[in-house]
């Protein structure tokens, strides 16, 4: 090692050298990395999405959603299984077990698993089933609303032109068009006259799919070239649909379509509407490509939209720019890192040497900008986790370079020269230094191997901060070394030595603690104990903080039944109403898509309802806004508006998350086919609503529209010379109308529907005198074969691994309950109604977010594990000792006090991220241990017996100045994050404040604890040597 720095410190050319090529290629990787704002999670989640218009819930269920479960169920890799059966829709949502599969066989299993299924469903799908992994690739980078007070089809026309040209942009895979109606031409029939002339609906669907048909006659050779020739039947215009022959006879006998119904060229009917302040849009939701940057991608689309030409009066509106995300992060960081780093600076300055302190600063941006190096490498992109782990080590960065410039210092103070202090003062730390930045490393890298979603979440974090480490490294012991030889000695200044006084305190506070030592050990025990059972009494867990990222959402439910149209009035009058909560001068947008209520960050789909809407508040970023407004605060307010709503099945306010969290704080599933699941359900939804840490609470069970059955007269039905099918086929065209055929023109596809009279589709009057004409051209009309009855029905039928299921959800205030306690409340409250008793064909699972904390605690439980132990092999190989490694590890749990206090004091809740900190600060509270270890036994070594209390109290005194240099820039260096002094950012904040709180106690801990069980240990020593 010596040999090593030596070759550094005779070279300053090369060091320097190296340190602006690092500065110069560090600057250029930054400015080329992939900008994320979360790491590009595999959710472990599919969809499959099966549409069948018309049919309801029941019918999805039976007919599409079962055959697909049975194939389904046999793939093996599946975790979880839920299904939603709704009108026209069919989605069921896998979770992947990616640990005993790998993802690529699991996909082509359940590919294949639905093509099985193929031949059980229905004939007359439009589309085959759908299969997507959900990841955060699906998120798009930016919505643009095309809007405007325009016809509609200008909006469709600009709209698919605008979408033509984002496809273009680069970074852009895909967009998707919400709000934008397919044409239709709706073909009205007269059932007057087609019962009159005796003309059946399979009659003009022949007819109409016979016309508009284009193929190709084969080809004929002349001289000059082959020629094609083609029939050409095909519809040149969609309303040539109003000139199919249905009928022929004699010449002048023709019977025409327009002759039996009136042929309207309009859009298909509604099935989600986008808003945006107040008008009608078509959202355009541009996708990005999964290795593109989303700061770049969305500065291209931001640039495309800007110079985009427009028709007059439409214009683009740019919402959801998910790059606001990425910058308000880079913002809140860098603010906090840049404070961070002039206390840092203004610290050392005080105890070290200026030029002294200005190299080890310097240190900080050295480390950081080889690390992006590394991370580029790596394939690490610049995202939440690796920015949280570059301002986490912050401070922990400059620990190493101070333990090497402090002995430095010292040993020029003591009489060395400038080049032996820079070596020997180097060499004489370089095993305890590092040691302390492998102990980090083996701390945070357990992290790597976490399962699932989260795991992934977390990789980029320990990844970053091992290669932080390690360029800390190797700048502290090859780079400083050269550089604080080149520096000139200078007398200590007088603002440095006010700092004797207080290691003279400390001296003689050691001295006294080191000859009550039991008292003081015990002393330190009672502490902890009555710490930890205030903490246990007081700190509520929650997996995850409670995130602000700018946008709240407002679920709405009308009344069962509510048409489309009434469900765009109410919230367009709640948009108008909104805009009073908020400062003009912090909302950027406010959205709305009536027709489904999706929330979730990663595109999880709860279905499609007339009667369902979401509005989106679209605020500034956090960082950004006035003060005014706090999205926690705005979301208890509209809340309590939204109480007051009337004419409303449910309101629910709810800030955005992109947590990787699929389940809520309490989500019970209620399984099992017969009725009584919904009386429990109930009852479970009546416990919650009672409980004053539940703060909202729902179930999965919605009315649907009431359910017209049938009993036909089979044997009357077919002695009329009809079929079910023909009946069926009847009934639908005069409910919500039939699709027959389509027509694929240049720019789209434009469908054909036959139905009947918008004034008498979907009445129950008109399907009692519906007449349906057989093959011999008689008009039966259907209340003469069957007899009605009206039920009530489900909006949507629920699954959990095949079985009919009701799911019970609430949400809870953590600072009243944790998650867990909750759950354990109400799994004593159910097991308290004999419900397996009563009920022994149901059956009940606590699954949702407990579930995924359970995994996750346990994950992190065995990295906590894994952490300590192979912390404790790399201090046995160090000291070559079982017990000296015992005492520092022994000292790990009094560290976590300041912890504990930090959360119980401040009332904060202990989450993921949290946990996390805890784990990572275990490797820092190793590093003033192990030194100060390590001088104790060098001193023990020299003078070849037992160490007085003197002695000990003389090294404690030596290494108070680098134990309190380390300690309080670790602390400075986070505490501006941790409070968020430029700027929030609630992911990392509980992570930060973990490691600052912790290291101001860990500091104390190795400053008293460690010399007080140093001595404790020597006695006992002495005592087995005695009895020996």
């Amino acid at each position: 090692m010596r040999s090593l720095i030596s070759w550094f410190v005779d070279r300053p050319l090369v060091v320097n050298m190296i340190m602006v090529m690092v500065f110069m290629l560090g600057y250029m990787t930054i400015a080329d990395m992939r900008y994320e704002y979360n790491p590009n999670v595999d959710m472990a989640v599919v969809n499959i999405t099966t549409i069948k218009s018309g049919a309801g819930p029941e019918e999805v269920e039976l007919g599409i959603t079962l055959p697909l479960e049975e194939e389904l169920l046999e793939v093996e890799g599946i975790k979880k299984l839920y299904s939603n059966s709704m009108e026209s829709l069919s989605v069921i949502t896998l979770n992947l077990d990616l640990v005993t599969a790998d993802k690529q066989d699991i996909m082509r299993d359940i590919q294949q698993a639905v093509d099985r299924a193929a031949t059980r469903l229905p004939n007359d799908l439009l589309e085959k089933p759908l299969v997507e992994a959900l990841s955060a690739a699906v998120t798009p980078v930016m919505e643009v609303h095309v809007t405007g007070d325009v016809p509609e089809a200008l909006l469709r026309d600009v709209a698919r032109n605008v979408a033509d040209g984002l496809r273009e942009v680069d970074g852009i895979a895909s967009v998707e068009k919400l709000g934008y109606r397919r044409p239709e031409v709706r073909i009205l029939l007269q059932p007057e006259k087609l019962a009159r002339l005796g003309i059946s609906h399979d009659e003009i669907i022949s007819a109409i799919r016979a016309r508009n048909l284009r193929d190709s006659g084969g080809s004929i050779d002349s001289f000059l070239a082959e020629k094609k020739i083609v029939a050409v039947g095909q519809f040149r215009d969609p309303r040539d649909v109003e000139t199919v022959v249905v009928r022929s006879g004699a010449p002048g006998n023709t019977v025409l379509l327009r002759d039996v119904a009136t042929v309207v060229a309009d859009y298909e009917d509604w099935d989600v509407q986008s808003r945006v302040d107040g008008r009608v849009s078509i959202a355009l939701q541009a996708r990005r490509k999964a290795l593109a940057d989303e700061v770049h991608t969305a500065a291209n689309v931001r640039e495309f939209v800007e110079g985009f030409s427009l028709p007059a009066g439409v214009e683009l509106v740019m919402v959801a720019d998910i790059s606001r995300l990425t910058a308000n992060m880079l913002d809140v960081l860098g603010g906090n890192a840049i404070l961070g780093l002039v206390s840092v600076l203004l610290l050392l300055c005080y105890f070290l040497e200026l030029r002294f302190a200005l190299w080890v600063a310097v240190g900080i941006p050295f480390a950081v900008c080889l690390s992006f190096l590394g991370l580029a490498a790596i394939d690490v992109t610049i995202n939440a986790m690796s920015l949280t782990a570059i301002v986490l080590l912050m401070g922990i960065l400059v620990d190493d370079a101070v333990v090497v410039s402090e002995n430095v210092q010292r040993l020029r103070v003591q009489g060395a020269g400038m080049r032996e202090a820079s070596i020997l003062g180097t060499v004489q730390v370089a095993q305890p230094v590092i040691f302390s930045a492998v102990t980090t490393m083996l701390a945070f890298a357990p992290l790597m191997f976490l399962d699932g979603p989260n795991g992934e979440f977390m990789l980029p974090f320990p990844l970053a901060v091992i290669v932080l480490l390690m360029a800390s490294l190797f700048e502290s012991l090859c780079l400083l070394p050269a550089h604080l030889a080149h520096v000139p000695q200078r007398e200590v200044k007088q603002r440095a030595r006010l700092f004797e006084r207080l290691r003279e305190f400390y001296h003689r506070s050691i001295s006294g603690w080191l000859q009550r030592r039991y008292l003081t050990l015990g002393t330190f025990i009672a502490v902890f104990i009555a710490v930890m059972a205030i903490g246990y009494q007081t700190i509520n867990f929650s997996m995850y903080p409670d995130v602000d990222i700018d946008t709240v959402q407002i679920k709405v439910e009308m009344p069962v039944g509510s048409r489309f149209e009434e469900t765009v009035e109410a919230v367009a009058r709640m948009e108008a109403e909104l805009r009073d909560f908020v400062a003009a001068e912090d909302l950027l947008a406010i959205t709305s898509q009536v027709g489904h209520h999706d929330t979730d960050f990663y595109g999880t789909t709860e279905g499609r309802n007339h009667g369902w809407a979401v509005i989106a508040i679209q605020l500034e970023p956090l960082g950004r806004r006035s003060g005014d407004t706090d999205t926690r605060e705005l979301v208890r307010v509209l809340q309590g508006w939204a109480d007051e709503q009337q004419g409303f099945d449910s309101l629910i306010v709810q800030a955005m998350t992109d947590v990787p969290v699929m389940g809520k704080p309490v989500q019970v599933e209620v399984i099992g086919s017969g009725d009584e699941r919904y009386a429990v359900a109930e009852a479970l939804l009546s416990y919650l609503r009672h409980n004053d840490a539940v703060t909202n609470s729902w179930s999965s069970i919605n009315t649907g529209k009431d359910v017209i059955e049938l009993d036909v007269n089979h044997a009357l039905l077919a002695a009329r010379g009809l079929t079910m099918e023909q009946l069926v086929r009847a009934m639908r065209i005069a409910v919500d109308g039939l699709l027959v055929d389509e027509l694929q023109t240049l720019d789209e596809r434009v469908r054909y529907r036959l139905q009947l009279p918008l004034s008498a589709a979907g009445k129950l009057s008109t399907l009692e005198n519906l007449a349906v004409v057989n093959n011999s051209g008689d008009a039966i009309y259907l209340k003469s074969l069957a007899q009605f009855s009206v039920r009530p029905g489900e909006a949507d039928i629920k699954h959990y691994f095949g079985k009919r299921t009701v799911t019970v959800y609430g949400e809870i205030d953590s600072a009243v309950a944790s998650v867990e306690s909750i759950n354990q409340e109400v799994a004593q409250w159910i097991a308290q109604q004999n419900w397996n008793e009563r009920y022994p064909q149901l059956r009940i699972h606590m699954g949702g977010e407990l579930e995924e904390q359970g995994e996750m605690l346990g994950d992190l439980g065995v990295a906590a594990i894994i952490c300590l132990l192979s912390i404790f092999v790399a201090l046995v190989i160090l000291f070559n000792s079982l017990t000296q490694p015992l005492l520092i590890m022994l000292s790990i749990p009094f560290g976590l006090v300041g912890v504990v206090l930090c959360y119980s004091v401040q009332g904060l809740s202990m989450g993921i991220m949290s946990m996390t900190g805890v784990i990572g600060l275990v490797g820092v509270l190793v590093n003033d241990s192990l030194v100060l270890l390590h001088s104790l036994n060098e001193e023990r070594r020299d003078s070849g017996a037992m160490l007085s209390a003197a002695d000990v109290a003389a090294v404690a005194k030596r290494r108070f100045r680098p134990i309190l240099i380390t300690s309080v820039t670790t602390a400075v260096g986070l505490l501006p994050t941790a409070y968020g002094i430029m700027g929030e950012n609630s992911y990392i904040s509980p992570m930060v404040m973990s490691m600052a709180w912790g290291v101001v106690f860990g500091g104390l801990v190795s400053l008293v604890l460690l010399p007080v069980m140093y001595m404790v240990e020597q006695d006992i020593r002495a005592r087995l040597q005695r009895i020996g």
